[in-house]
């Protein structure tokens, strides 16, 4: 399924120096100078985090793509399964931004930007970034940094973690905002988060050793960072917010040599999964068909990935006979691969092919009842033909096992709009305004699905007041916490 132009409908990137507004204005989080929050305790951290999180989905450019959504949570949970001091589950999240980046918040939350897994030549390299995010995470540098502001000054929550996203996404604006916010003591709480740096590398490269990684990806990735920032004029986006000093480098590779030296064999999920990024979310439309033709030509370049990614170039492209072929091609030899059958499923319904299309997910969908590539691709071919009552079905089953899917409440709701049902439309939206922590909207929709109620209709009407009641007790309960 083709999910740029969902993504679009769905998420704007807003100016990074109003971000910290933004977020004060999601859910008028409260006061962090009482001692209320002197100690942030795990259940409030990950409280705290689930709001946070949503916060930035409203306000960055996520990446809202079910199958790079299954590859990073498959191999942070393949990491986090090798911590230590987990408190709660973790989800992981991609960002689109061409820049090199990652970032924790509260509650085992973690982004990446899709520019890393562009840059990364191993998956041990990727796979270094996310554990030095978790390592982050389970050492509580960010819920202990947040304890430190609130010793010293009465500091509105809001304001500190709006600026800690800000930092690790924009690291100019979020130093400035959190200077701002808080004056000059705030460069102490700077130094108090970088100080963290060396913790987090140590215990990272353990967990990538003990998930079966290359240790050795680590200083491998540093040297190729610091390679590169020394031909460009502005530092890169992950030095600025993950500080790189010479000693820190010379400490990992020290580290790493005390691991026995093994060659590791990159998946063909992440060599998929970066293919997909390039071709979507790296290079425009007609660029990346000039890269992927390139890189098959070269001599060892004829792979499966770069073919993967060529199909897509020209499936975004229009060029719909020469994308078929070539997935074709591929699905010959693994019929059951998804990332082959969600290009092979937009370009039948590019080609209006709906019956074929409808036959194959139907298929997929019996194997894999519950996974959300199938599942969406499904519904979403159920509605280009019109099987809108189908698509409904198989959203609601899937939301029932993943209840804070983007892309099923916006196909939801367009399902029920196309089918006249404006009270469900309006209901989907408004979960949909939830998962963006936009409680306002959420409640306003409540009421215009209110509005379209029958007067019969009295179980209905009293599920949607609870529902409502419920959103702003959740409201009021974090405005006073």
């Amino acid at each position: 399924m083709k999910f740029s132009a969902v993504i679009n409908s769905l998420t704007s990137c807003l100016f990074a120096a109003s971000l910290i507004s933004s977020v004060c204005a999601a859910s008028s989080l409260p006061d962090l100078g009482g001692n209320g929050f002197s100690v942030i305790t795990p259940d409030k951290e990950k409280q705290l985090g689930d709001v946070m999180m949503r916060q930035t989905r409203g306000s960055l450019p996520m990446v809202y793509d079910p199958l790079l959504d299954e590859y990073i949570n498959s191999l942070g949970n393949r990491l986090v399964a090798r911590s230590n001091d987990v408190r709660f589950p973790f989800k992981f999240y991609w960002v689109q931004d061409r820049n090199i980046n990652a970032f924790a918040t509260l509650g085992g939350n973690i982004a990446s930007h899709t520019g890393t897994l562009a840059i990364a030549d191993t998956e041990s390299e990727f796979a270094s970034v996310m554990a030095h995010e978790i390592a982050h995470v389970t050492q509580r540098h960010i819920a202990r940094f947040v304890e430190a502001q609130s010793q010293k000054a009465p500091l509105t929550l809001a304001g500190v973690l709006g600026a800690i996203v800000l930092a690790t996404v924009n690291p100019d604006a979020g130093m400035a905002a959190m200077m701002a916010t808080q004056g000059a003591a705030q460069q102490s709480a700077i130094n108090f988060t970088r100080s963290n740096e060396q913790e987090a590398d140590r215990i990272g490269m353990q967990v990538l050793a003990d998930a079966g990684f290359d240790p050795y990806a680590v200083p491998n990735f540093f040297r190729k960072l610091t390679e590169q920032n020394r031909f460009i004029s502005q530092q890169l986006a992950f030095l600025q917010t993950h500080p790189l000093s010479q000693n820190r480098v010379s400490d990992t590779r020290m580290r790493a040599e005390q691991f026995p030296q093994r060659f590791v064999p990159d998946s063909q999920d992440f060599t998929l999964s970066k293919a997909r990024v390039l071709a979507r979310y790296h290079y425009n439309k007609k660029d990346a068909e000039q890269v992927f033709r390139k890189k098959l030509s070269e001599p060892g370049g004829n792979t499966k990935a770069n073919q993967y990614g060529l199909a897509i170039t020209l499936l975004d492209n229009g060029k719909l006979d020469q994308a078929r072929k070539l997935i074709e091609q591929l699905l010959e030899k693994d019929e059951h691969n998804l990332y082959y059958v969600d290009v092979y499923t937009d370009i039948l319904l590019g080609q209006k092919e709906y019956q074929l299309c409808l036959e194959m997910l139907e298929q997929q969908y019996l194997l894999r009842p519950n996974n959300q590539v199938v599942t969406l691709n499904y519904a979403n071919a159920a509605m280009k033909s019109g099987g809108h009552h189908l698509a409904i079905h198989l959203l609601k089953s899937l939301l029932f096992y993943k209840n804070d899917n983007i892309l099923a409440y916006d196909l939801l709701s367009d399902a029920y709009k196309a089918l006249g049902d404006f009270g469900k439309y309006y209901e989907a939206r408004a979960d949909l305004a939830y998962q963006m922590a936009n409680y306002p909207k959420a409640i306003d929709d409540l009421n215009e699905a209110l509005n379209h109620l029958k007067p019969e209709q009295k179980l209905e009407n009293r599920r949607l007041e609870a529902k409502k009641k419920q959103l702003q007790a959740e409201f009021n309960r974090l405005q006073r916490m």
